[in-house]
């Protein structure tokens, strides 16, 4: 297991906004302070966790092969064109927005809605951190990495959550656990594959392209 420190993730405040459901527009001063307290809040509630390990990935007709696992996503292979290894991590940020959001559910629906947001926000710092660390390592070895893709993005069904959790020991790792519909607990965490390729020209986004991805109606899509 790996412990993140609060001094090294930043969230981005335009993607808190964006979660909020704001575009073109920021919001008023009132919503703005809340946010602002919100990210106290969240910072204080959090307990980074993570943990990540490296696999070999081979290829077959439509498949892809990660130890004894079989996959079969072509948006996934897709992504992994080229990568001959993988990184699986999972990460979560605690159950303390959980409990923040689920209080203030009660009497103050928009507090809620800020937690849901910073926390969603916070994940995905922590994420990038994480992602940022195994691009830098890789590249020390003059090879270079694929942006993540997680279980839910196109054709990579939930389903395959298990698998990750079976091959990292996850629970075990990070006190990640996982209900009967795949779904993570604490809520704000992430299981994710990072592809790694010989060579240093590959792509330096760290999340994936909204092109590997068929759910154009996303409010989330780039």
């Amino acid at each position: 297991m790996i412990l993140g420190s609060k001094e090294n993730i930043e969230i981005n405040i335009r993607e808190v906004y964006r979660y909020l459901g704001y575009k073109n527009e920021l919001p008023s001063s009132e919503v703005a302070e809340k946010i602002n307290r919100g990210i106290e809040d969240v910072y204080e509630a959090s307990e980074f966790r993570s943990f990540k390990q490296r696999f070999p990935l081979s290829e077959g007709l439509d498949l892809l092969y990660i130890d004894d696992k079989v996959i079969r996503s072509r948006d996934l292979a897709k992504n992994l064109n080229g990568c001959d290894e993988v990184f699986l991590f999972g990460a979560t940020i605690g159950v303390g927005t959980d409990r923040l959001i689920a209080r203030a559910s009660v009497n103050n629906m928009l507090s809620a809605a800020v937690y849901q947001a910073v926390g969603a926000a916070l994940i995905e710092a922590y994420c990038d951190s994480i992602n940022m660390e195994i691009d830098s390592m890789v590249r020390e070895e003059g090879k270079s990495t694929r942006p993540r893709f997680s279980p839910g993005y196109g054709d990579f069904t939930l389903d395959y959550q298990e698998m990750i959790f079976e091959l990292l020991n996850l629970t075990k790792h990070t006190g990640i656990s996982m209900t009967e519909s795949k779904l993570m607990i604490p809520s704000k965490s992430v299981t994710a594959i990072i592809g790694v390729k010989p060579g240093t020209d590959g792509c330096i986004k760290l999340t994936h392209d909204c092109t590997n991805c068929d759910l154009i109606d996303c409010q989330f899509r780039i």
